[in-house]
């Protein structure tokens, strides 16, 4: 049976891959964006169980890659980076951390996602420059912790 909070999260998920498209796609410095789906998933790790944040990261990820012409790349990347991590962000989210905490957590978070993902762009040869691994992994990860961060800081479920 599904849950209306569950249906709530998929709503929620859904717009974020909008927003991730139509907005954040545009938004870039030095060629690297914001994954804010992945910060999304990751704050649903920590509320969900290991089940369900699996089955809203494959449907949100496929959303995203069939709008970005990906197909299959972030929903790989972005399954195997929650399922790897889904235990650890449960056992630590008891915890208060401070603002350089939380950055270094999801500077690792995304750096760990864009490693798997660009692992899997060498083998399907989407990227032929050697560019795009310097914009993603430097920029894109650190443009995401410093968003994942500040979206730490505003939350409200205190």
């Amino acid at each position: 049976m599904i849950k209306s909070d569950t249906i709530r999260f998929l709503l929620i998920g859904i717009g974020i891959v909008a927003v991730q498209i139509l907005l954040f796609k545009n938004l870039r410095i030095f060629d690297g964006e914001v994954d804010l789906v992945l910060i999304y998933l990751i704050w649903v790790s920590t509320k969900r169980s290991k089940t369900e944040s699996l089955i809203l990261t494959a449907i949100l990820a496929l959303f995203q890659d069939a709008f970005t012409d990906l197909w299959g790349l972030h929903m790989f990347s972005k399954s195997l980076t929650v399922f790897i991590l889904h235990s650890y962000l449960n056992r630590i989210s008891e915890n208060r951390f401070i603002f350089w905490q939380v950055f270094l957590i999801i500077l690792a978070i995304a750096f760990l996602h864009n490693l798997i993902f660009l692992v899997l762009t060498m083998f399907s040869e989407v990227y032929a420059s050697g560019y795009i691994f310097w914009s993603l992994m430097l920029a894109g990860t650190l443009m995401t912790a410093v968003i994942g961060s500040f979206l730490h800081l505003v939350r409200t479920d205190r």
